[in-house]
């Protein structure tokens, strides 16, 4: 699985760098620098200030750090940092849930179906494609909302979405909180053109499902289904 071979140390968390892409930690009393692999700063969803995480060790001598943000610790539970993971995880979530017991299938991963990057090529014999578009929180609340801020991409995505759907295709869109603390997720208001294209798509037949990654000892995943809320 994705974190099979990896080495993992534990540090504390001191702060995120003016570089995005960096933060120091506290390891074995040193201050390190290490790689933070999302692209918007993680204390915009929240705090890592003075908290127990997990790094995982960089491959290779030639890097600037030698260790990557992989996790925090909240509530004796451990919440997964990096946002680049959600594909590869939902991959492994068809392989271990959706797809379990069927031999017959492929998980193809960012691929252009139609002038569409799809998340996720759900392949299975004998069946038109499935097409998945992942979405990744991360909160410490059971309750949480999606989105969390205004997001042209996700809009524009969801323009396609719905192209895709009226000529037939079948799609489904996942939501995946990082954290296993969050329960549900209700579909935020606020927004209100993707709240307005989401539910145009949802009467396309697009399918929107939730999940949460529960990372445990051992380097094991299990995953717990979301309740999902559209007022």
């Amino acid at each position: 699985m994705i974190i099979q071979n990896i080495e993992i140390i534990e540090g504390k968390f001191i702060k995120e760098s003016k570089n995005r892409f960096l933060c120091e930690v506290l390891i074995d009393g040193q201050v390190e620098e290490c790689y933070v692999s999302n692209t918007s700063k993680i204390g915009k969803y929240i705090n890592l200030s003075n908290k127990t995480v997990l790094l995982s060790k960089n491959k290779g001598i030639k890097g600037r750090t030698r260790f990557s943000l992989f996790a925090v610790k909240y509530y004796c539970k451990f919440i997964l940092l990096n946002f680049n993971k959600v594909n590869e995880l939902l991959a492994y979530y068809f392989k271990e849930i959706e797809m379990k017991g069927s031999n017959v299938y492929t998980v193809e991963q960012e691929k252009i179906f139609n002038g569409y990057k799809a998340d996720l090529i759900i392949r299975e014999k004998g069946l038109n494609e499935k097409i998945i578009e992942a979405k990744a929180i991360l909160d410490i609340k059971h309750s949480s909302t999606f989105p969390k801020v205004h997001s042209e991409r996700a809009i524009n995505q969801l323009i396609k979405i719905n192209s895709l759907l009226s000529n037939g295709h079948s799609i489904e869109y996942f939501l995946v909180s990082l954290s296993p603390i969050v329960r549900q997720i209700i579909i935020d208001r606020t927004y209100k053109e993707y709240y307005k294209l989401l539910n145009e798509c949802i009467e396309r037949g697009l399918i929107i499902k939730g999940v949460s990654v529960d990372f445990r000892s051992g380097n094991n995943i299990t995953f717990n289904e979301l309740k999902i809320v559209i007022t």
